[in-house]
């Protein structure tokens, strides 16, 4: 556990990196919230490590980065979800009734933290909080899917992005219900599946990004077959 434990995160930072790079060449236009994602990933795991090393994993500052940074991760992600529904539906004629259904979890997903979670700004509010928006986002990501499926010009790309969004939205809602019921001993088990969900997550974008993956760049033409 002691080896995953250091060797996850390592790679996890190495495939945001990665994607950062594959993203500044070309496609940060297109998906600029999942840079910013990774962004924001790597300036939490950065100021982690400043808080670990100066006033150690108990001390208020570290769970104050941790919890708020946790909670901008997952509010990302789901931003992500649905800017990523409303380009793929906004032709689609149910897009008026999807835009509604959006509305009413997008804001349950905002009011009720403050509604059902007292007092705010502490650890549980903030668990409650990243578990409710990535519960909503999980639950969004399904008429993503929808949408894309329902397309005749299906988006290679945009498909594996959306699965890597699912992957990673699904993973945190369930590590944060699975914490509410495991013992102090066995906490480690939900927080390795959500380390290998975020690794899931990250190797489907780096994947979906992959430079052979892009078409030619135009003016290229392709070698012609010998045979």
């Amino acid at each position: 556990m002691s080896f995953l434990s250091s060797v996850l995160p390592i790679t996890v930072d190495l495939l945001q990196l990665t994607l950062i790079a594959f993203l500044l060449k070309g496609p940060f236009k297109r998906y600029p919230i999942l840079f910013l994602y990774c962004v924001v990933l790597i300036s939490a795991d950065v100021l982690l490590g400043w808080a670990f090393f100066g006033a150690g994993t108990g001390s208020p500052l570290y769970r104050n980065i941790y919890w708020t940074s946790e909670v901008l991760i997952d509010l990302l992600l789901f931003l992500m979800v649905i800017t990523l529904t409303r380009e793929v539906m906004k032709e689609n004629p149910l897009w008026p009734v999807v835009e509604r259904m959006l509305s009413i979890i997008v804001v349950a997903a905002v009011m009720l933290p403050f509604v059902l979670f007292h007092p705010f700004f502490t650890q549980r509010w903030f668990r409650h909080t990243s578990q409710l928006l990535s519960f909503s986002g999980a639950l969004m990501n399904l008429f993503l899917w929808t949408g894309i499926i329902g397309k005749r010009d299906r988006d290679p790309q945009l498909l594996s992005v959306s699965a890597g969004l699912g992957v990673a939205v699904t993973g945190v809602a369930i590590t944060y219900g699975i914490l509410q019921f495991t013992s102090a001993n066995f906490r480690w088990l939900p927080v390795l599946f959500k380390s290998l969900t975020a690794l899931g997550s990250m190797a489907i974008w780096c994947w979906a990004f992959w430079p052979s993956k892009r078409e030619p760049s135009p003016g290229i033409e392709a070698v012609p077959d010998p045979s």
